[in-house]
């Protein structure tokens, strides 16, 4: 469903081949895992189009086309070495992911820095110094600089099973990019900086360095020339406290430092057309969209709710904060989710805003809904009055009163400033006792029908010189009087003050409204009309 409705889907996060294979077959066009080697594997073994080779999704080299398939290392590859660090990036540019996944947040001193949480976490980290490291004991990125958790802390705790690991023989080019800044291990937190450096030190090694005789060699320098970035700003807004008792949104800096911090190191490193952010925090997206829009921007959703229970979480991003919207949402009023059960719908299937006329001084918009709403008037539409200068609408309504053969609308237009034209059919097609009409409104006084006269019955009009044709093969409305038997008659365009150009969609190919002799789909037809007065266009 949401591929139908034009949404790329990109799942969270699949680490079996099963699961892989399923999700590849059922059209998904992304994969988020933790272990990047599998999911290689996976695309690497797909037939796509059912012809009995795999490899559709790769490229001729036998890298994946991100263009067919966005394949993302979580957290780098978190199942194969310790989460978001320089040998987690790496081991997702070992396995030609078209995309590393990361988290930021920010220090003391104003550096973006890689990690999921605001806490050092003890699970992951340890002090370099030995000293104990508990969770009692655990330190918020945002109260210490880059060198000091550098300096203190290595994150490379192995806890995710036994393909997990640490072992630095697999991970050469972080070990000599950490020496080369000085570094006390590759699984000190790195910053956003360290990662782009990491891409780049990666190219140069498996492209001038020891890794040149590597047999993928030619495959890694090529993907990582390429590879993109999802970088998630890591803060939560909420005002209620944390198991540490810390409250929420002061465990980080705040969005505008984040998202300034997080977009100035992209823009620095050139990477605008390579990395994404994304967030749970709208606010952050919304002002990454305003000061830096070629940085393309995800906005995530998570239901992962604070109770009283076991596996409480931390309210992400889909709960309410005492019944209230939270800042999640950048003003999204809660209740955030609605269902037909609790808020029923009322615009009908294909009832919406049909036909929006754009007012004469090109200040107002006067959008009209295509059918009634569910238990309304049935023979009423509603017209409503929206301002586009405070893109909001003025709470002026008027009601459009079909005719007794109308039920629907399929265009408005409006030539001055009260008076428009709209298109009032009923659902038939191929049949010349259908209802097509042209009526000319005046809008009036808010809140009552506008003034409403017959302008063109469309199913009538006059063709004394033969334009349309004689009728053949069983076509229809051809002759001395042309028709236009269609159910989508949908556009009008004013040419000049006696002269319409009026549009029909062919549905292609659902419609049959012309060819009912041969059934042949509709073409689409551009109808010029005369009429027969001219209106009364606005200077």
């Amino acid at each position: 469903m949401m591929k139908a409705a034009g949404f790329q889907v990109v799942t969270w996060t699949v680490n079996t081949t099963d699961d892989m294979t399923k999700l590849l077959k059922a059209g998904v066009n992304g994969i988020i895992s933790d272990r990047p080697d599998l999911l290689y594997q996976a695309v690497a073994a797909f037939d796509a189009n059912g012809d009995g080779k795999p490899g559709d999704y790769l490229t001729p080299a036998g890298l994946i086309d991100i263009a067919k398939f966005d394949a993302q290392g979580h957290r780098g590859g978190r199942n194969q070495r310790p989460e978001n660090t320089l040998p987690a990036f790496e081991v997702a540019l070992d396995n030609l992911m078209t995309t590393i996944e990361t988290d930021t947040g920010i220090t003391k001193d104003g550096v973006s820095i890689i990690k999921h949480d605001p806490y050092i976490e003890a699970v992951k980290c340890r002090r370099v110094d030995g000293q104990p490291y508990a969770f009692a004991d655990e330190r918020l990125i945002k109260d210490l600089t880059q060198a000091e958790i550098q300096s203190t802390f290595i994150c490379d705790k192995i806890f995710r099973g036994a393909d997990q690991k640490n072992d630095l023989a697999l991970s050469p080019v972080s070990v000599a990019l950490a020496n080369s800044k000085g570094y006390i291990s590759p699984y000190v937190m790195p910053t956003t900086q360290d990662m782009f450096d990491l891409v780049t030190a990666y190219i140069d090694h498996y492209s001038n360095g020891a890794g040149k005789a590597h047999p993928d060699a030619p495959k890694r320098v090529e993907n990582a020339k390429h590879v993109r970035f999802n970088i998630e700003t890591k803060l939560n807004p909420r005002s209620d406290k944390d198991s540490h008792g810390n409250t929420y949104k002061d465990r980080t800096v705040g969005y505008v430092q984040m998202a300034d911090t997080l977009a100035g190191v992209i823009v620095a490193n050139k990477m605008e057309n390579r990395a994404d952010i994304q967030s749970f925090d709208f606010r952050t997206l919304f002002h990454v969209q305003q000061k830096f829009p070629a940085i393309r921007t995800a906005f995530l959703f998570g239901d992962f709710p604070i109770y009283a229970g076991p596996d409480s979480d931390d309210g992400t991003n889909m709960q309410d904060e005492a019944g209230k919207n939270t800042p999640w949402m950048n003003g999204l009023p809660w209740p955030y989710r609605q269902t037909a059960a609790s808020n029923p719908f009322r615009a009908k299937r294909s009832g919406g805003f049909e036909g929006m006329a754009l007012s004469a001084d090109g200040t107002k918009l006067y959008p009209l809904l295509e059918l009634p709403l569910a238990g309304h008037d049935d023979k009423t539409l509603l017209i409503n009055e929206f301002d586009l200068a405070k893109r909001q609408y003025t709470g002026n309504r008027y009601l459009y009163k079909l005719d007794a053969k109308g039920t629907n609308i399929g265009d408005y237009i409006m030539f001055n400033g009260e008076e428009g034209i709209v298109i009032e059919r009923d659902p038939s097609q191929g049949d010349m006792t259908g209802f097509k009409k042209l009526f000319k409104i005046r809008l009036g006084k808010a809140g009552d029908y506008v003034e409403k006269r017959e302008l063109v019955n469309l199913m009538a009009i006059k063709d004394p010189d033969g334009i349309s044709g004689a009728a053949a093969n069983g076509d229809i409305g051809l002759g001395a009087t042309f028709a236009m038997p269609f159910n989508t008659i949908e556009d009008i365009a004013i040419l000049d003050e006696r002269t319409l150009l009026i549009m029909d969609d062919n549905n292609y190919p659902f419609s049959v409204g012309r060819h009912v002799g041969s059934k042949m789909p509709d073409d689409n037809e551009f109808v010029v009309i005369k009429l027969p007065e001219p209106l009364k266009m606005a200077k």
